[in-house]
């Protein structure tokens, strides 16, 4: 039974049968630079976590929300039709005060009214002619400026990807790219889309070139790091994370990344306070508390471990990776039984 726990404890988290349906952009991941690791851990990046237990966003770089989460952004002014034309608000006749114009001479009564002799009859029509020849005195509308075809792309872009169409957003935004190759929105965004769907050097070639444009912008550095991450090239992620830290200390998505990359790395005591750090910041967020109590758990703070796994599964009740976690622990805690449960469960959801 000792050496059956010892097992466990070795192979950590990263070893159940979850891990590798877990990961995100699974693929034969490169070495470590600069290291003699043979072949780099799986890998769950905070760039594109589409895994059923991950819930931290990608960044968009407009200030706006990612184009995931947007609902009905506009397309073209044709495909949303017409606008109604405005309506003046109808003011109730009852609270209208009228102010009749005073007559030179008080009216007589029952006699017709008097005309100014110089003023001859005027008839209905000449009337309707007199009403069509004056000048009007509504103010002549304001065109609307044009639209910005830059911008009308992006949107399309962006609305193609929310409704799944995510190959014509990939074909936008590239039809952007070739007309503003400078828009490094677009870039970031048609990143975003390639890693999604597999491409993870072609996502990476897009990041480059973003940041050959833009090279201190801290959400492309961010995702060039937790992409590099995915790759395995932990050497080159630690380096882009670390930019943004240097500047930005509180960036969550950098501290997240930057722990999750000490924790492939092996470093596990010092991925511990970049992810004590992300919880503080974003008590939320069940995936690092997740990676949190692995880290702790290879540090031997038991108690630390369990209060982590169990905040991660209080938050993401399928993460079988938690629950697996939690087991772990209750074995070096001498709880089989409390072990036993938990990995049933996390084969249960595993299975699912």
């Amino acid at each position: 039974m000792g050496r059956s726990r010892r097992r466990r404890r070795q192979l950590g988290v990263e070893s159940s049968p979850e891990e590798s349906a877990a990961a995100v952009g699974a693929l034969t991941t490169e070495a470590e630079e600069g290291s003699g690791a043979a072949h780099a851990p799986p890998y769950v990046p905070g760039l594109s976590e589409w895994a059923a237990d991950v819930e931290a966003p990608v960044l968009p770089l407009d200030g706006l929300e990612p184009w995931e989460v947007i609902a009905g952004p506009a397309l073209a002014l044709e495909e949303q039709g017409e606008s109604p034309t405005p309506v003046a608000e109808t003011v109730d006749p009852g609270q209208l005060e009228l102010t009749p114009v005073p007559a030179v001479n008080p009216p007589v009564p029952g006699a017709p009214e008097a005309r100014p002799a110089n003023e001859p009859d005027v008839g209905v029509g000449e009337a309707a002619e007199l009403v069509a020849a004056a000048p009007s005195e509504a103010a002549a509308p304001r065109a609307l400026p044009e639209p910005d075809p830059v911008e009308l792309l992006y949107s399309a872009a962006r609305a193609a990807a929310e409704a799944g169409r995510t190959e014509d957003a990939k074909a936008i935004y590239r039809q952007l790219l070739a007309s503003h190759p400078e828009q490094v929105r677009a870039r970031n965004n048609l990143a975003l889309l390639l890693d999604a769907g597999g491409d993870h050097p072609g996502a990476l070639a897009e990041l480059d070139r973003a940041l050959d444009m833009d090279p201190e912008n801290a959400t492309l550095l961010v995702n060039r790091g937790a992409l590099l991450g995915a790759l395995g090239r932990f050497a080159a992620a630690e380096r882009d994370l670390k930019r943004v830290l240097r500047v930005e200390p509180a960036q969550a998505e950098a501290l997240f990344n930057l722990g999750v990359v000490m924790t492939k790395k092996g470093l596990w005591a010092e991925a511990v306070p970049h992810l004590r750090r992300v919880v503080e910041l974003e008590p939320d967020r069940g995936v690092a508390y997740f990676y949190l109590g692995d880290a702790l758990n290879h540090v031997d703070d038991l108690s630390g471990a369990l209060a982590s796994y169990q905040r991660a599964a209080e938050l993401q009740p399928n993460n079988s990776r938690a629950l697996y976690g939690l087991g772990i622990i209750y074995d070096r805690l001498g709880r089989p039984d409390d072990a036993a449960q938990m990995y049933r469960r996390s084969r249960e959801i595993g299975r699912r």
